[in-house]
């Protein structure tokens, strides 16, 4: 059988990416669930974000669950992301395993379900070389030729900072189009921007667009969009038009709620899938669920900063949505309907509400 070839390149990759949640059942801490992808709830938020101006979506990274779900459900969440986005924008997946092989053959799975491309960071269980890391993203790019890869830096969760030098090598290779750069060192992140130059696509934080775009960063990924997106879309549209003041201020008023999240960083990482899923349930922009097994067990203080993160955004979000509309900035819908407002996810209660706190 003939495969498609990749036909994505870096320049398509810019702008503001969504990173969604795993959807999730009433019924998925419960550790003898099956099938807890809440399919309506992950359809609705897709093709709201989409709507409403995110570039690309981007499922199952660290925030997206993809540690806690079983196969069958990996495979709905995929075929009912693609399925939902259709085409309208770039659709990539999450394929980070404890090898090689594995990452292979999930990666041929995401191909058989129509994504458009792959995320993926080195294998975790024990900690790579830069030499070993750089020989995986090529041995995954041989592999799977129809898709286009995303390489996850992620130094908490993969046990590696990538240096420089590792993105330029990996610039090389025809189908490694993008880095999504969580890395807080601001050197490594200028450096790997001037490395790869126009031959892969940076992106960085939503928050850290401004000054990352300064320097060349291609724009942002984005968990927070999730609790509504106009305060991100802000930001990138400052920063696409050079508008450095404006980007400044946009900037500052969304890390204000991250400077009163309350949690050590690795508390915060510990958590995290529970706390984003509280957080956008608050929100009310989509509707997340609860965390699946095994992080059921959830600390009251970490409940309470994502409570109190999740309305902070929710308000920032509907200044943004406001002044964005007035503006004439608000998106059309896929039906030629305008875009919703920032208002509470229809259906079932505050998921926040079904978390078991320790």
């Amino acid at each position: 059988m003939t495969r498609r070839t990749n036909t994505l390149v870096p320049s398509d990759m810019k702008g503001l990416w969504a990173f969604v949640p795993a959807c999730s059942t009433p019924d998925a801490a419960d550790v003898n669930a099956v099938n807890t992808i809440d399919t309506e709830a992950l359809l609705s938020l897709v093709d709201r974000l989409v709507r409403d101006g995110a570039d690309g979506i981007v499922t199952t990274g660290s925030a997206g669950e993809s540690h806690t779900l079983t196969t069958e459900e990996y495979r709905t969440l995929v075929a009912t992301v693609v399925e939902t986005v259709n085409g309208r924008v770039p659709v990539f997946v999450g394929a980070s395993t404890l090898n090689t092989r594995d990452s292979i053959e999930r990666a041929r799975l995401i191909a058989d379900l129509g994504a458009d491309g792959i995320m993926s960071g080195p294998p975790m269980y024990l900690p790579q070389t830069p030499e070993n890391a750089v020989q995986y993203y090529k041995d995954l790019a041989e592999a799977v030729p129809e898709l286009a890869i995303m390489i996850y830096q992620n130094p908490h969760a993969f046990r590696i900072t990538l240096p420089p030098a590792a993105f330029r090598e990996l610039a090389q290779v025809k189908n490694v189009v993008a880095l999504k750069q969580t890395s807080m060192d601001i050197f490594n992140v200028i450096g790997a921007i001037k490395a790869v130059k126009d031959k892969m696509a940076v992106l960085v934080l939503d928050q850290l667009m401004y000054p990352a775009m300064m320097f060349g960063a291609a724009g942002g990924w984005s968990i927070d969009v999730c609790m509504g997106p106009w305060p991100a879309l802000s930001l990138r549209d400052a920063c696409q038009r050079g508008d450095w003041t404006e980007a400044a201020a946009i900037a500052d008023q969304m890390q204000a709620p991250m400077r009163s999240l309350g949690l050590t960083m690795e508390e915060f990482q510990a958590m995290q899938s529970a706390w984003w899923k509280i957080a956008v349930d608050v929100a009310g922009y989509g509707r997340a669920g609860a965390a699946r097994p095994p992080f059921v067990h959830i600390p009251e203080a970490v409940v309470d900063s994502a409570r109190r993160y999740g309305q902070r955004w929710a308000g920032l979000a509907e200044r943004h949505y406001r002044s964005r509309e007035a503006a004439g900035l608000k998106p059309a819908a896929a039906d030629g309907s305008r875009a919703g407002r920032p208002t509470p996810a229809d259906g079932g209660p505050d998921q926040s509400s079904l978390v078991t706190t320790a």
